[in-house]
């Protein structure tokens, strides 16, 4: 393209009016492609149970992410569930009578709604059972370090391992036993143990978590 000082008038009219035609071409043809890997992510989602995947090439990556919104749609019901220090600590009213919640208590809800949690056995037992069972030492570390979130986690598990960087849908199986067994961790950590299914029958009747997928394109943005 000619130096855009040199350029005539009708020129630059001309050399506006393609690249913008060329921007939404490409635009149209852009939203296709992430259209259709986030129909693939989805599927790949909804087979492993799992909340993100990652897709990658020699040239950068496609995350696919599947994110819930949280709505409480009776908040004096939620006070009742949970403790009165609960509340105070981790809510904060704001000045137009809206809440914002700590992102633990807002995970810890999300998780009782959704049914996205496991009491049925400890991460410490669990790691026992793993097909690549930790030694005393990688138990140790697993245990401090798993979070119960899948990115994290899973960078967590190649390293102690030593493998399954190669494959993107090694470990998920175990990625989501985590995320659960983390997960009833943190419910009881805030409503006990003690009639934990009764306040999370409340916590159902008193909020609503909707799911949208979202799509996220990684690459090096530096001028080739």
């Amino acid at each position: 393209m000619a130096a855009i000082k040199e350029m005539t008038t009708k020129e630059l009219v001309s050399e506006a009016v393609r690249l913008d035609r060329e921007l939404k071409e490409n635009k149209r043809g852009l939203d296709d492609v992430k259209a259709e890997l986030q129909a693939r992510g989805l599927k790949d989602i909804e087979d492993r149970n799992i909340k993100f995947v990652r897709y990658y090439a020699k040239d950068g990556s496609v995350s696919v992410l599947d994110a819930q919104s949280m709505d409480v749609i009776n908040v004096d019901r939620l006070k009742e569930v949970l403790s009165e220090g609960v509340w105070k600590s981790k809510v904060t009213e704001e000045t137009k009578t809206t809440y914002k919640y700590d992102k633990t208590l807002e995970k810890m809800l999300k998780a009782a709604f959704t049914g996205d949690y496991s009491f049925e056995t400890s991460l410490e037992d669990f790691l026992d059972t793993m097909q690549d069972k930790p030694d005393d030492k990688q138990k140790k570390l697993l245990l401090k370090k798993l979070k119960g979130e899948y990115v994290a986690d899973r960078k967590t598990l190649i390293s102690v391992f030593g493998h399954g960087e190669e494959d993107t849908g090694y470990f998920d199986v175990e990625l989501w036993h985590i995320y659960k067994i983390k997960n009833g961790e943190l419910i009881k950590n805030f409503l006990g143990s003690e009639q934990v299914e009764k306040a999370i029958a409340g916590i159902r009747n008193c909020l609503i978590v909707d799911s949208k997928t979202g799509i996220t394109v990684d690459y090096d943005k530096e001028d080739k």
